[in-house]
């Protein structure tokens, strides 16, 4: 019985062709990444919703209860156009996060000039001197560095500076009761593009109630972005920072400065960089 079993399963690999092990993979692959997106949104709860709404429309066809079964029939059909509405902004993260796939960047065709990974390097020091500052003084800040995603509404709710990236400047922002020290900074191509920005705020309602409003806006815009962003906590003076709708509390300047450089900086160029050093 078993030998059967098993030489029907080896007949159905052998007509298996290369396409269809392609095929197989990119929907697993689909399947992963859908399960991982409810899994981390509020999805979760409506994908069980619709499987109590199933079951209730297969127990009312079962016992033949036409009345419950017709309204259940047309609340499910109601319920796919809820979706779209209630979760536009998970929807939203999602096609943005496949429109910021970038070919050239997975097959590592590009890399930085020695000088241009130089200046970033200047700007991941300066950006992780600040931070250090800030939190041995007990003084809250939230900086934003953004990648591929453009947020350039983001900007435009601050005051514009077109600055130079150093770590006096940083701190002398978020000095308290300056007109700025309450927004976030907004940095692009290692300068300070504008200061005072805000910052949609995350409506998870699994992210920690221990966590600030700044916490709360760095995943918030996080989840529509790119952007890495970094908050130090006035309260604790904890240094954290939130990418792609987590948050990694409380690290040290020095895991800092490697978060960003694997951000920032590719990996060739940072080879090329400590040879010439």
């Amino acid at each position: 019985m078993f030998s059967d079993f098993l030489g029907h399963i080896m007949n159905v690999i052998r007509t298996i062709q290369f396409k269809d092990y392609i095929d197989i993979l990119i929907v697993a692959y689909l399947i992963y990444h859908v399960l991982r997106f409810i899994k981390q949104t509020r999805a979760g709860h409506l994908l069980r919703g619709l499987i109590a709404l199933f079951t209730l429309i297969l127990v009312a066809q079962w016992m033949k209860l036409s009345a419950i079964g017709y309204l259940m029939t047309n609340v499910l059909q109601l319920s796919f156009i809820t979706i779209i509405i209630v979760f536009q902004p998970e929807l939203r993260s999602l096609l943005e996060k496949l429109g910021r796939i970038n070919i050239s960047n997975m097959l590592q065709f590009s890399k930085l000039s020695t000088s241009e990974s130089e200046r970033i390097n200047l700007g991941i020091n300066s950006i992780c001197d600040c931070c250090t500052d800030l939190s041995n003084r007990g003084i809250g800040g939230l900086i934003v560095l953004e990648k591929t995603t453009r947020l350039g509404d983001v900007e435009a709710t601050g005051t514009a500076l077109n600055s130079e990236l150093n770590a006096q400047m940083l701190v002398t922002i978020f000095f308290p009761n300056t007109p700025l020290h309450d927004g976030a900074v907004f940095i692009r191509d290692f300068k300070i593009v504008s200061a005072g920005c805000l910052l949609p705020l995350s409506q998870r309602l699994e992210i920690s109630k221990a966590l600030g409003t700044r916490h709360r806006a760095a995943v918030g815009l996080s989840e529509i972005s790119d952007a890495v962003i970094i908050v130090v906590s006035e309260e604790t003076g904890k240094i954290s920072y939130a990418q792609n709708g987590e948050i990694h509390i409380g690290i040290t300047p020095l895991e800092l400065k490697n978060v960003l450089s694997d951000n920032f900086i590719s990996d060739k160029s940072k080879e090329k960089t400590e040879v010439n050093n």
